[in-house]
């Protein structure tokens, strides 16, 4: 039979390590969310709209990069689909597309 000192030190040794494993978890979901606000409010709103006509051997990526250089690609892309009702990427060169301008 274990000494009762010994049976309470493995329950404290247990319990510590809960408690540190939960405030971990909290740590890393409170970074997460300031870090998504943060990413978030660095990303500059679009101030108007402009019409850009697609190229050959244009893609979403492309045209992204091409009116927005200092603003992550995806953003840009998610705003082209979502200022043109576009269901999916498939482009035709001469396609006006409106595009998000940022000043």
């Amino acid at each position: 039979k274990r000494p009762a000192s010994a049976v309470y030190a493995r329950r404290r040794a247990t319990a510590l390590g809960v408690l540190a494993g939960l405030a971990l978890a909290v740590s890393v979901w409170v970074i997460g969310i300031v870090g998504n606000n943060y990413a978030e409010s660095q990303t500059p709103s679009p101030t108007s709209t402009q019409v850009t006509h697609v190229r050959a051997g244009d893609s979403l990526s492309t045209i992204a990069a091409r009116v927005a250089p200092d603003v992550p690609r995806q953003v840009v892309i998610d705003e082209i689909l979502e200022l043109n009702d576009l269901e999916s990427s498939g482009l035709r060169v001469g396609q006006p597309l409106l595009t998000p301008a940022y000043r």
